[in-house]
């Protein structure tokens, strides 16, 4: 993203923690305007903390809220953008290397499909996660 990389994808104004973020979609985004636009961060943080064994489990919890919330975004026309720290990494599945570790992100996002734009990749998906 920009301006750490000036060929990358210029970042939403508003930025917003995951955590943040994940419990305006449980209140139905009622906070969140219309037309809005979010640069949320912290994912990679969010699950580095989390102790291994239990990161599966975080992981489908976080696809639930961000699937049970995807009507209310989309009626709301927000975008979003979930900005990583780490290196993304798309395999078999989609991970970020972060701090030495792999953070599995697929059973979040479930298909996200891969852009590239002036030499850099990012990944989309859209509010209605695939399972």
């Amino acid at each position: 993203m920009q301006p750490c990389n000036q060929e990358g994808i210029e970042p939403y104004e508003n930025k917003l923690g995951f955590i943040d973020f994940l419990r305006e979609i449980r209140n139905e985004a009622n906070d969140l305007p219309k037309l809005s636009s979010y640069m949320v961060v912290g994912i990679d943080d969010v699950l580095y903390f989390t102790k291994s064994e239990d990161r599966h489990r975080l992981s489908r919890k976080i696809h639930d809220i961000l699937q049970a919330g995807a009507s209310a975004l989309q009626r709301k026309n927000i975008q979003v953008h979930v900005v990583c720290k780490g290196k993304l990494i798309k395999g078999d599945t989609l991970w970020i290397e972060y701090r030495g570790e792999k953070l599995n992100i697929d059973l979040i996002f479930g298909s996200t499909a891969k852009h590239t734009s002036k030499g850099i990749d990012w990944y989309f998906t859209g509010f209605n996660l695939s399972s």
